[in-house]
């Protein structure tokens, strides 16, 4: 068949660099060389101006952090070089930062959009096309934002490593925001595919004529429509990941259109490429709906503290920008956190003894904390200018209680005991800097055994904060004071019908709070149900080696394979066309090995069941349950130290739930809700999702949450770790599966897991799956409420609104 039969015209090829923020040099190398190859390309553009038109060359900056960053250090003629050469459509731009993974929410899409507007009053035009490359999916709620923006054009050109495409591929479709609108979507093949479809990177018109037979025979069986072909090209095989401009391209798209040995090539920009887009008419552009869900995202989980942390961070910024903290540190914080989303985040080649790998991965993770530490000065900064604390003062005279969301708050204030140590000459004085202690930060989970006091409760209204004399906090009242108490087993099975549970244990725990009641082997420490008490539901499905958020660690079987190619044989050539390289593999899965430990802690308005377990491939593993009078979500904190090699293996946290087949599932994604499958673009990543802050499974008899604020990564059903489901079985009895470590992946992210994991969870039941309801309790488990010391010279009793 030849081209025109297919009506393919041209061959559009885009030139650029593909911007890894890491994986071929370290971060500051990387940045420099970014640097360069726009001051290369200007050198280059101007000394090929006289080649005929179709290979004459052009250069597309697909990011615009690095432009940014030249336009910063680059001399006025140099900008007014950049800025012709734009003029003249030989320069092009894009409008997002950088690549990102799912992490990101909806301020840091904002952000990411930030620098669009800076470059368009250089170039004085505006930037209507925005693109990722390399990554598998993006929050749904992207697409919103690039409309608001002024974006119209969306260019997608995944790596089906490890994952999947969304179909149709190569094709355009209209993506349906959540607002309703319509963004077009041009879903392009893989970067780097002008290289190796058509074989460019062996310099001959023969070998790029046989790709080219070979491309275009799967181009007409697949059903392609679009009268011409966009494919990328870098410098590969030399560098597929941030190379410079290539100076040996041109000459071949001249000889091949000489030859005329298929359709014409030309050399375009993004907005060429809309160009050729805009002239089809909207109803010959199909529409779909949905997230488009990111299969990479479970590399996140190979930093599970550093991401962790950085998902901490984003409630503190908000936090920050509600209390009118200074802009400038907020943005200085922002920067460290967005660039954590940005989607690299080790060296191409990961051994754990590759020094170039040791220093992106911490280089990379330190960025985490440090937009941690400053985010969290941002907060404390604006609290202390709140609170009206001199420099240096005498004594802590009362508490400021500040609620920085947009919710409603009754809460318990749980505030160190040395804010009201009698004062002696040793301590009677404090510093602005001894207050900015980490002790002092109200987000953070106190140690168990460490000293505190209880007050409460206190009823806040969104955005509202009180300054209370440290002598007027409210003394601890809770009517609905959680219970905790030993049954001896006669009575047990007498009273709560659990005789099959419990005939083999000689006495039953139960805890029970105005929401929850809890029964548990104080022996063995297993937990033998959780009853919803509004509805009288069993919310659990206990099996074995599974009970409520119970450790499970999974990797290949070493008897069969126990390598990466156990489940995944990556092949380029394959890839190359599309084609999955899953293997089926049956993982060995193991649960914790023991309970060391099973101990109630009771304290006003909490009780907490603590246990501690002996697990595979950890050092430690303690899980605190807690069940307030006021809160109706229990509070789970889990303190796992992972004792990792390279061996591949992932980690998660088991929840499984008694619900029959049929079941419904939402998640959310930088905010935005999305119905499981439903609302997924064909072709997403189903087996496992990237989850801001909640995730619910209902049916008919009611609904479980799961808030997962440190945690991202969700698998619903099942374990799905394998060749991608194109949706989810309803099967009774589903896990919930929070999957917090694993270093699956052959490259790009760190193979080794040596670290202290702290994380907070939430479970929520409700009789209707009230996912308004699960969102507030969820961005109140994310955004706790902030107390603050006040000195004597600081403000009296006093509230106001932020």
């Amino acid at each position: 068949m030849t081209a025109e039969a297919a009506g393919i015209e041209e061959i559009l090829v885009l030139h650029h660099s593909h911007l890894d923020v890491g994986y071929t040099h370290s971060q500051p190398i990387l940045w420099r060389l970014q640097a360069e190859y726009i001051s290369q390309a200007l050198d280059w553009l101007e000394q090929t101006a006289d080649l005929p038109e179709d290979c004459r060359p052009k250069w597309t900056c697909e990011a615009t952090e690095p432009v940014r960053r030249w336009l910063a250090d680059a001399s006025p003629d140099q900008i007014v070089r950049f800025r012709n050469l734009c003029d003249q459509g030989r320069i092009g731009l894009s409008a997002l930062r950088w690549h990102v993974s799912a992490l990101i929410d909806r301020p840091g899409i904002r952000r990411l959009l930030a620098g669009k507007r800076e470059l368009e009053d250089v170039v004085g035009r505006p930037i209507p096309v925005a693109c990722q490359h390399d990554v598998n999916g993006v929050p749904w709620p992207i697409a919103d934002e690039l409309l608001d923006a002024g974006v119209d054009l969306f260019v997608m050109a995944i790596n089906r490593h490890l994952g999947q495409p969304v179909t149709p591929r190569p094709g355009l479709f209209a993506w349906q925001t959540p607002s309703g609108r319509r963004l077009r979507v041009f879903n392009g093949s893989h970067y780097t595919m002008f290289d190796q479809l058509l074989n460019a990177w062996d310099d001959s018109v023969d070998r790029m004529a046989e790709g080219w037979n070979a491309f275009h025979e799967r181009l007409a069986r697949t059903g392609y429509r679009l009268p011409f072909v966009y494919l990328t090209s870098t410098c590969s095989p030399i560098m597929w990941d941030n190379a410079p401009p290539n100076p040996y391209l041109p000459d071949l798209i001249r000889r091949w259109n000489d030859e005329q040995r298929g359709p014409r090539i030309r050399y375009a920009t993004f907005d060429d490429l809309r160009e050729r887009i805009l002239r089809i008419p909207d109803d010959d552009v199909a529409t779909a709906r949905g997230d488009w869900t990111d299969y990479w995202s479970f590399g996140v989980a190979s930093t599970p503290t550093a991401t962790a942390v950085n998902q901490q961070s984003k409630p503190l910024l908000a936090a920050a920008e509600v209390l009118k903290a200074d802009p400038a540190l907020i943005a200085k914080a922002a920067e460290h956190v967005d660039l954590f989303d940005e989607h690299t985040w080790s060296h191409w080649n990961t051994e754990p003894d590759n020094p170039q790998a040791t220093a992106i991965e911490t280089m990379k993770q330190a960025g985490a904390h440090q937009g941690h530490e400053l985010a969290a000065f941002a907060v404390m900064d604006a609290l202390e200018r709140l609170a009206g604390n001199p420099v240096a003062d005498k004594r802590i005279a009362g508490v400021l209680v500040c609620n920085p969301t947009e919710y409603p708050r009754t809460v318990t204030v749980d505030l160190p005991d040395a804010w009201f140590a009698a004062p002696t000459p040793a301590n009677e004085r404090t510093y602005r800097a001894s207050r900015m202690a980490y002790e002092n930060r109200p987000w953070r989970t106190p140690a168990p055994d460490e000293p505190r006091r209880v007050f409460g409760p206190i009823d806040l209204a969104p955005g509202a904060w009180q300054v209370i004399g440290i002598n007027d906090l409210p003394k601890s009242a809770f009517p609905g004071q959680p219970a905790h108490e030993i049954i001896e087993h006669h009575k047990a099975a007498r009273e709560l019908n659990f005789a099959s549970a419990v005939d083999r244990v000689a006495s039953t725990g139960r805890i029970t709070s105005p929401f929850h009641e809890l029964t548990y082997d104080p022996d063995s420490g297993r937990i033998i149900a959780l009853v919803d008490r509004a509805t009288g539901r069993a919310v659990l499905r206990p099996r074995p080696g599974m009970d409520l958020m119970s450790f499970i660690r999974e990797r290949p079987d070493p008897l069969a394979d126990g390598s990466r190619r156990a489940f995944y044989r990556r092949n380029l050539d394959l890839e190359m066309l599309d084609k999955s390289c899953w293997r089926p593999w049956t993982p060995i899965r193991e649960p914790a090995e023991r309970v060391l430990s099973c101990t109630v802690e009771e304290r006003p308005g909490r009780v907490s069941l603590i246990r501690r377990f002996a697990a595979p491939g950890t050092r430690g593993l303690v899980q605190r349950l807690s069940f307030d009078a006021n809160d109706p979500v229990i509070h789970i904190d889990i303190d796992v130290d992972l004792a990792g090699d390279s061996s591949p293996t992932g980690i998660y946290f088991a929840l499984p739930l008694a619900m029959e087949a049929g079941w419904q599932a939402a998640f959310d994604t930088a905010g935005q809700i999305v119905t499981l499958d439903d609302e997924q673009l064909p072709g997403a990543s189903r087996g496992w999702v990237t989850v801001q802050s909640a995730t619910a499974l209902w049916n008919g008899h009611g609904a479980v949450a799961l808030l997962t604020p440190d945690a991202p990564l969700v698998q619903i059903g099942g374990f799905h770790f394998g060749p991608p489901p194109d949706a989810i079985e309803r099967d009774p009895d589903p896990l919930l599966l929070s999957w917090i470590a694993n270093n699956y992946w052959d490259t790009n992210f760190p193979q080794v897991q040596n670290e202290r994991v702290k994380l907070r969870y939430g479970l929520l039941t409700l009789a209707q799956p009230d996912l308004a309801e699960i969102a507030a309790q969820a961005a109140k488990l994310r955004s706790p409420v902030l107390t603050w010391p006040v000195t004597t010279g600081g403000r009296g009793p006093s509230a106001g609104k932020l």
